[in-house]
């Protein structure tokens, strides 16, 4: 990736998240006008998506450990899109540095447990997102 682009990237990021955290409650207040979880709704099961809304409502208002359990995926994409942005502001400076891993082997076991964790969850409710 060009210097330029990390550079770009590397100012950017932080001021879009500044921009995120302080329009939170507008961004929140949208939550309102999407549509109940067909799945959940019809079936009484938790589909993989429920609870990213309600992930991301908590993560803004930086409450994680309830973000985590609303969803993992969410405070876990957070998470990579960060170390992410931390390889690429450390490129700044020339030195290529990975971050995260990149085999196949890690990412197909992270793929897995999520996959493990959506099905249990449904099994044992405590795992469920908090309504």
């Amino acid at each position: 990736m060009p210097k330029r682009l990390r550079i770009i990237i590397g100012a950017a990021a932080p001021l879009a998240v500044a921009v995120l955290f302080a329009l939170r409650n507008y961004i929140i207040g949208f939550e309102k006008h999407f549509p109940e979880c067909y799945v959940h709704r019809v079936t009484g099961f938790w589909c993989t998506g429920c609870g990213n809304t309600r992930s991301v409502n908590d993560m803004l208002h930086l409450h994680f450990i309830t973000a985590l359990r609303d969803n993992p995926a969410m405070p876990f994409l957070a998470f990579l899109l960060f170390m992410l942005y931390l390889e690429t502001v450390i490129g700044i400076s020339g030195k290529e540095v990975k971050l995260l891993p990149r085999k196949t082997a890690v990412w197909v076991t992270v793929i897995v447990v999520f996959g493990v964790f959506y099905v249990v969850r449904n099994i044992f409710p405590v795992l469920g997102p908090v309504s």
